[in-house]
């Protein structure tokens, strides 16, 4: 939509007038001093495309782990911000707001990213995305936990073929765009404070007619949660952003249709569509069976019931509030 980038900036390399593009990476950051050292050493190792620059801000949450003395590790090599913690969101909008390139590029605290990484994003840009989503590799190793999260990113239906094409959202963890479409749709929701900030942004994006494209990028990869207790908290907060994603969003069958599930339960769901992953999550039992004999793994079954049922938690706990909170908005 429009030119392909905007010039940033000029520099002189000997005698010769040269056009350099930015593009700026962000990382959001409270108390991930476990992992965001891995984060920004693979950063810093990803190639940058030729004729381009990179520059990587850092939003701080104002940690009170060990990650300010990492931060200050790297801090010739980075830009530090800090926000107040209050969301997700704002915390994007504040990177986003610190940053000067024209293309901005999400790395989520807990990723490592491959050498090509920003070679396919780019690439993808070039080719008239307007909204990348990135689908990586699987996380190998770990606890158990790792191992099925991993499993569910790479066999589950979100980056199915049926779900990539005219795609309609992209996940936050990966999630790069044009400054074009953060301007135009008025950047990320600052209320709530939980997940579900991607989904509505990409959405809106779609909406406003910017094209969303997954590339698959090898080595690239999240490292999921290690245990029950971060799984279950994790998911609980996605349970709760999404709650709010309900309630905006329970009206317009244009983005419950993204999902293109059986034709049948939209003929019978019909005017409380909405409820379906609701639904699907009580049915987790039944899902998990089924997909710990599909795969072969028979730790599947009592981990698929635990992470959708604190979904469902997060959900139900929010529910009430998301409805109020849309009713205010409207």
């Amino acid at each position: 939509m429009g030119e392909i980038f905007d010039l940033i900036c000029l520099v002189y390399v000997g005698d010769a007038l040269r056009c350099i593009f930015v593009f700026s990476v962000i990382v959001l950051s409270k108390n991930n001093g476990r992992t965001i050292g891995y984060t920004l050493l693979s950063l810093l190792r990803a190639k940058v495309p030729r004729g381009y620059s990179r520059e990587i801000i850092v939003v701080d949450a104002k940690s009170s782990d060990n990650t300010p003395k990492i931060l200050s590790a790297f801090g010739k090599f980075i830009k530090v911000v800090y926000d107040e913690g209050r969301g997700i969101g704002i915390a994007r909008n504040i990177g986003v707001s610190s940053s000067r390139g024209d293309i901005i590029c999400f790395v989520d605290a807990d990723c490592v990213v491959s050498e090509d990484h920003f070679l396919h994003i780019i690439s993808a840009f070039e080719g008239g995305a307007d909204i990348v989503d990135v689908k990586g590799s699987l996380f190998s190793g770990g606890t158990i936990i790792e191992k099925m999260e991993s499993l569910v990113w790479l066999k589950g239906r979100a980056y199915s073929e049926e779900l990539t094409r005219n795609r309609c959202f992209a996940g936050g963890a990966f999630i790069s765009f044009r400054r074009e479409v953060f301007e135009k749709i008025g950047g990320f929701w600052e209320y709530p404070p939980y997940g579900g900030d991607d989904l509505d942004f990409s959405y809106r994006g779609y909406l406003a007619g910017f094209k969303i494209k997954v590339v698959d990028v090898p080595g690239t990869y999240s490292r999921p949660r290690r245990g029950v207790r971060e799984l279950f908290k994790q998911q609980m907060g996605w349970g709760k952003g999404y709650a709010h994603i309900i309630a905006k969003y329970r009206h317009d069958m244009r983005f419950w249709k993204c999902y293109r599930w059986n034709h049948a339960i939209y003929r019978i769901l019909n005017g409380v569509i909405f409820l379906y992953p609701i639904l699907a999550a009580l049915a987790a039992p039944l899902r998990g069976f089924i997909m710990a004999i599909r795969l072969r793994e028979l730790h599947f079954l009592p981990y698929w019931v635990l992470r959708r049922w604190a979904f469902l938690l997060g959900i139900l706990t929010e529910l009430q509030r998301a409805f109020a909170t849309q009713r205010v908005f409207v």
